[in-house]
């Protein structure tokens, strides 16, 4: 069972790495029962080809170690539309390199560029995304993410967002919807209810 973290890179500089180190520390000790940090830093700072300028995104394979990685020139995906599908009884707890569910739920996209997953009547994640509705004062994140995401947790750690639990039906009462993960920051989209 391999997993991934990918790792938004600012001129050189590795970002949220704590939270990284964190997760993937969490999922080793879950799944194999280790106490282990992977020396994330060490793939960055020690390596020659590290770009000092410019957004890059260093993705990381790993399971009891790590088996391999890559650093390269981050371009953001142009996500404008979710469409809402049921997700049944999906589990992503963990970044799984292994993402053939989300896939299969990918294809049911229709004209849209990217699907929203509803799981037991709940709002959880996009297929790679955290989800955020703000309501013009607030901002809110699902309660039960498929993954809690580091951009997740850290803008719940600054205070920016707050935990809700979000349903269906609830969609309506927001005025905006954006995604967000590790490379992405808040991005506007809107949703298909149908």
């Amino acid at each position: 069972m391999n997993f991934i973290e990918t790792i938004k890179v600012v001129d050189g500089v590795a970002q949220n790495l704590d939270l990284h180190l964190k997760r993937s520390s969490e999922t080793m000790l879950h799944n194999f029962g280790i106490i282990k940090k992977l020396p994330l830093a060490e793939l960055l700072y020690f390596n020659v080809n590290r770009p000092l300028s410019g957004v890059c995104k260093l993705r990381v394979i790993y399971s009891k170690d790590i088996i391999d990685y890559s650093l390269e020139p981050y371009t953001p995906k142009d996500i404008k539309t979710l469409r809402l599908v049921d997700g049944c009884d999906i589990d992503y707890r963990f970044k799984y390199e292994n993402r053939d569910t989300i896939n299969t739920l990918l294809e049911k996209r229709g004209d849209c560029d990217d699907i929203l997953i509803v799981k037991e009547g709940l709002i959880t994640d996009s297929s790679y995304c955290n989800i955020i509705f703000g309501d013009g004062s607030s901002y809110y994140t699902p309660a039960n993410p498929l993954l809690k995401g580091t951009k997740r947790e850290y803008l719940i750690a600054r205070g920016t967002v707050r935990e809700r639990v979000i349903r269906e039906r609830d969609i309506k009462r927001f005025s905006s919807v954006s995604i967000i993960n590790a490379m992405m920051d808040m991005t506007p989209v809107s949703i298909t209810l149908s």
